[in-house]
C-alpha cells in the first residue's frame, strides 16, 4: 500500500544578503525532533524554506485543516503555529519558497472537497495574506509544490483528483496563472518541482496507474515537455521530492511498491538513472523531502518509518546514500516531511507527530 502523500522538498535558499549566524559546514546528526515552542496544538508542519538573513519559515495546516505557518531565527526556537492571517478557511497549505527580494510564497489547496488551488504570501515571513484561490479558480488542482528562479518566476505543481499533471506561474506570488495540464492532458501526478541556476525547473511524482516514476521538465516554467517515465523504467516508484546541486545534479527521493526508500540522479534534469534502493536498503522508510547544501554539496532527504519515528539519510554526490536511521536514534513520535539547509549549512526539518503536535529538528 502506497503512502498518502502530503508535502515536498524545499527548494534552495535564496541568494544574496547577509549570512545567517547559525549553522555549521559540518554534518552528523539531527537532534531530536521537538514540538514547535512546546506547542501541542493541532498541526502538522508540511513545508519549509529559509531567507538570505537565515530567517527559517514552516507552513502547514491543523486539524481543522486550516492554513498555519510559524518563524524561527536559528532553525531550534520556534514561534507557536498561528493561522495565516487569522484566517479559518479551509486550506491545507503544503509548500513555500523565497524569492531573493524576500518574498515568501506558500502554496496548497482547498480541503473542503473541491480541492481548489491557493496561495499566500509574506513580506516578512510572519504577516500573511489570507490564502486565496489561484486566478479564482475552482478546478480542482492539489498543488503540492512552488519554486522561484532567478528572475522571480514562481511555479507550482500538483495534481487533479484523477492523477492529471498540473502547473500554475506567478511573477509576484499573487496573481497566478489558472492551473493547466503539462503539456495537454498528460498523466502524472506531479509531487514536487526545483529550478537549476539556469532557469530549468523540472518536477518529479508518478504515474497514478501504473506507479511508473516520472519527471518533467520546462525552462520558463509555462511550456513543459510530457511528464515521462525516469530512464524509460518500468519500475514500480512514487517519487515524492527533488533538488539540485550548485553543479546542476537533480537528485529525487521516494519509495518502491515495498515502500523502501529509493532514488534517482540526472545531471541535465532530462536523462534519469532508473531509480534504486538507497544503499540497497530493504528498510521501509518513507523519504518524503530533500534539500542539498550548495556549499559542500550534501543532500540530506527526510522521513519517518512504520512506527512514525524520524528518519534521515545524507549523501555527498547524489548516489551513494547511506541507510536511512532514526534522527539522534531517537525513538520519539515526528513524521518528517520538510527539509531546508540555510548558507552557514544548518539542516532544518519539520513536520508532525501522529497526534498531530508540529515538530522541527536541527541538525548537530
Amino acid at each position: 500500500m502506497y503512502l498518502m502523500f502530503r508535502s515536498c522538498c524545499p527548494m534552495f535558499p535564496a541568494s544574496g544578503g547577509p549570512p545567517p549566524v547559525s549553522g555549521t559546514l559540518s554534518f552528523t546528526n539531527f537532534a531530536t525532533p521537538h514540538d514547535m515552542n512546546g506547542s501541542t496544538v493541532a498541526a502538522n508542519m508540511t513545508g519549509v524554506t529559509v531567507n538570505a538573513s537565515g530567517l527559517f519559515v514552516a507552513v502547514g495546516f491543523n486539524a481543522s485543516n486550516q492554513p498555519l505557518f510559524a518563524t524561527s531565527s536559528d532553525g531550534v526556537t520556534w514561534t507557536t503555529p498561528a493561522l495565516m492571517n487569522g484566517s479559518t478557511a479551509v486550506a491545507n497549505m503544503q509548500s513555500v519558497t523565497v524569492n531573493s527580494s524576500g518574498l515568501f510564497v506558500a502554496v496548497g489547496y482547498m480541503n473542503d472537497g473541491s480541492n481548489s488551488p491557493v496561495s499566500a504570501h509574506s513580506s516578512n515571513g510572519s504577516t500573511w495574506t489570507t490564502p486565496a484561490l489561484m486566478n479564482g479558480s475552482t478546478v480542482a488542482a492539489s498543488m503540492t509544490s512552488i519554486a522561484v528562479n532567478s528572475t522571480g518566476r514562481f511555479v507550482a505543481t500538483g495534481f487533479t483528483p484523477a492523477g492529471l499533471s498540473l502547473f500554475a506561474t506567478s511573477t509576484d506570488g499573487s496573481t497566478w496563472t489558472t492551473p493547466a495540464n503539462m503539456n495537454g492532458t498528460s498523466a502524472g501526478s506531479m509531487n514536487c518541482v526545483t529550478v537549476n541556476s539556469s532557469d530549468l525547473f523540472v518536477s518529479v511524482g508518478y504515474n497514478g496507474s501504473t506507479n511508473v516514476p516520472l519527471f518533467s521538465t520546462s525552462s520558463n516554467g509555462t511550456t513543459w515537455t510530457a511528464p515521462a517515465a525516469m530512464n524509460g523504467s518500468a519500475v514500480f516508484a512514487q517519487m515524492f521530492a527533488v533538488t539540485v546541486n550548485s553543479a546542476g545534479l537533480f537528485v529525487a527521493t521516494g519509495a518502491d511498491t515495498s515502500n523502501f526508500p529509493v532514488f534517482a540522479t540526472s545531471s541535465n534534469g532530462s536523462t534519469w538513472t532508473t531509480p534504486a534502493a538507497m544503499n540497497g536498503s530493504s528498510t521501509v522508510a518513507f523519504m518524503l523531502a530533500i534539500t542539498c547544501f550548495k556549499t559542500t554539496g550534501r543532500f540530506v532527504a527526510v522521513g519517518y518509518d512504520t512506527s512514525n519515528f524520524p528518519l534521515f539519510a545524507t549523501s555527498t554526490n547524489g548516489s551513494t546514500w547511506t541507510t536511512p536511521a532514526h534522527m539522534n536514534s531517537s525513538v520519539v513520535d515526528a513524521q518528517m516531511e520538510a527539509v531546508i539547509a540555510n548558507s552557514s549549512g544548518l539542516f532544518v526539518a519539520t513536520g508532525g507527530s501522529t497526534v498531530t503536535h508540529p515538530v522541527s529538528a536541527s541538525s548537530t
